[in-house]
């Protein structure tokens, strides 16, 4: 497992225990797979991430105000991930890009920006990472499987 530092905790979102993050680069292709998060050494539930443009806003099932999350300002919030998706997604270059059974394009670039990682393919279409883009990715074939309806709004 790897421990990956998602970014930096900057203030809460809204009154029901939502909070925002300043991201680090290179993170954005990691939202899907967000179960949980370390907080001060505190593994919490996510409920829900979303990406603001700039920044990410969490919530968790254990903050339910903006008292519970004001404490939290500037704290590092951390995730956990395997090994093989770890390297997956920061290796990638030259993995095949596929919706629907359907070939894309070959990952020949990956530039990583505050707001989200952009992937250059072979055929010069470029692609933002978005949440929920990426379904699966295999290792052993180097394909990446990707939402075709998510797609359509990230590819230029």
């Amino acid at each position: 497992m790897q421990k990956i530092e998602l970014g930096t905790i900057t203030k809460p979102q809204g009154l029901k225990g939502e909070f925002r993050i300043k991201q680090n680069d290179g993170v954005i292709s990691l939202l899907s797979k967000l179960h949980n998060v370390e907080i001060n050494n505190q593994m919490y539930n996510i409920v829900s991430v979303n990406d603001r443009g700039g920044f990410l806003v969490f919530k968790t099932k254990e903050f339910t105000s903006i008292d519970d999350v004001e404490k939290l300002r500037g704290y590092k919030i951390y995730t956990f991930v395997d090994d093989d998706t770890f390297n997956a997604i920061n290796n990638n270059n030259g993995y095949q890009i596929m919706a629907n059974g359907k070939t894309i394009g070959r990952i020949v670039q990956v530039d990583n920006y505050g707001a989200t990682d952009i992937y250059t393919l072979d055929n010069g279409s470029t692609l933002a990472v978005v949440p929920h883009l990426i379904i699966n990715v295999d290792d052993n074939e180097k394909i990446v499987t990707v939402d075709a309806e998510i797609l359509k709004g990230v590819i230029v």
